[in-house]
């Protein structure tokens, strides 16, 4: 087709799409407070869409094997997924999209999370880049298709999904729910490079038993917090172990300085200074690579501490990783239509975990990962998002439709 205006037609609804972005941020959507941001994008967006469908997360969803972080006396209430579809007008390929609506909570000494701020050209708010601004990114490619009166040649599926935070619930209950295309965009900030590998993660808790007494009698106890700390070490050598090999399989992550973090968080253990604990509670992240998956690691991390007097849960979130390689049309795809749009785009690792193993490894599907913003801002306390990047990947996706599926 003849190269389309999306540059000035992305443009000229880039104010809207700000706007937008600012109502978002005001709606706290941590979890359990995700329902009325959804009714509310649900009324912006379909007049952009053949159908826009609000799906509730059932409480039976939690008693699914890979949910994640279960609450007690949690129900949902009316919390619910928006699924955006536009059908193809032909039989091009298919494209599944999807990026979350839920937040974190703010971080501390953040002032005013939920009041958004534009300044120099930045957006400022919590979920301004991970995901709010993915959100206005995908606004302003439905807004595009419906000004210039283009439809891509197979269906584009766009889901603003729920607890993605949390573990990806709400990407599970699609997963469950079934779903078909030949490629999907999980949108998340990566500084609009295509990260076509994303590592997974386990979230543990080990919990260290000792015997109880006094500092006078050391022959008869045993230090609880000695062994949580001993398991820590115990942990640390199973990720130089793994690390050394998924190295050798991913040339990609040969220099990365650690493209395997693992994270101990918190670390609680005792009463008193005096006194030898008999309980010690570790939490923390471990981040893993091909060719391992969760359940490996799981085991392995399992076996590790057990010679410390430790056990081991995984009741929180537990991802693999996602890859295809370099050269899959979707990557090759994508990279070409980031630099159409004037990107310094090009294949690159994720060193964190989203939702995009589902659709590889649960779905079947080649996905990748790719969004204005940065990982370094998520989470943080001044969280932003450049204005100009959610212009230029609007501009980049709608090219990318183009190419994967034919805009007529």
């Amino acid at each position: 087709m003849e190269k389309q205006p999306f540059e000035s037609t992305v443009s000229r609804n880039l104010d809207q799409a700000v706007d937008l972005l600012a109502h978002l941020i005001r709606f706290p959507s941590t979890r359990g407070n995700e329902r009325e941001i959804g009714c509310y994008l649900k009324e912006r967006v379909e007049n952009l869409v053949d159908g826009a469908e609000l799906i509730p997360l059932p409480d039976s969803l939690m008693e699914d094997p890979d949910y994640s972080f279960r609450i007690e006396n949690f129900t949902y209430g009316g919390t619910a997924n928006l699924r955006c579809k536009i059908q193809g007008r032909s039989k091009g390929k298919s494209l599944a999209v999807n990026t979350h609506l839920d937040v974190v909570p703010p971080s501390p000494g953040q002032e005013n999370p939920f009041s958004p701020r534009v300044q120099e050209g930045q957006v400022y708010g919590r979920g301004a880049c991970d995901a709010k601004g993915q959100v206005a990114t995908l606004w302003l490619v439905l807004k595009t298709l419906r000004d210039l009166g283009l439809r891509p040649g197979g269906d584009l599926i766009v889901d603003f999904v729920v607890e993605e935070e949390c573990g990806g619930n709400g990407t599970l209950l699609l997963v469950r729910q079934g779903l078909q295309a030949d490629a999907a965009i999980v949108m998340e900030p990566v500084e609009l490079q295509v990260a076509h590998l994303v590592r997974g993660a386990v979230w543990f808790e080990v919990t260290a038993h000792g015997v109880a007494g006094h500092s006078g009698s050391p022959g008869s106890t045993v230090s609880a917090l000695k062994e949580a700390i001993n398991s820590m070490e115990s942990i640390e050598k199973v990720r130089e172990e793994l690390l050394s090999v998924s190295r050798r399989s991913l040339p990609m992550i040969a220099d990365h300085p650690n493209p395997m973090p693992v994270t101990f968080g918190m670390l609680h253990s005792g009463n008193w200074p005096a006194a030898t604990p008999s309980e010690a509670v570790l939490k923390g992240v471990f981040g893993f690579l091909p060719p391992y998956r969760r359940h490996e690691i799981q085991e392995k991390l399992r076996q590790a501490v057990a010679p410390y007097r430790a056990e081991i849960r995984y009741n929180m979130l537990n991802s693999d990783p996602a890859f295809i390689p370099a050269d899959h049309p979707l990557v090759e795809t994508l990279v070409s239509a980031g630099r159409q749009a004037g990107i310094s785009t090009a294949p690159a690792f994720m060193n964190a975990s989203c939702d995009s193993w589902r659709y590889t490894e649960q779905l079947g599907i080649p996905a990748v990962v790719f969004g204005p913003g940065s990982i370094t801002s998520a989470h943080a306390v001044d969280e932003h998002i450049a204005i100009a990047d959610i212009n230029r990947a609007a501009v980049a996706l709608l090219y990318f439709i183009d190419r994967w599926s034919g805009l007529g």
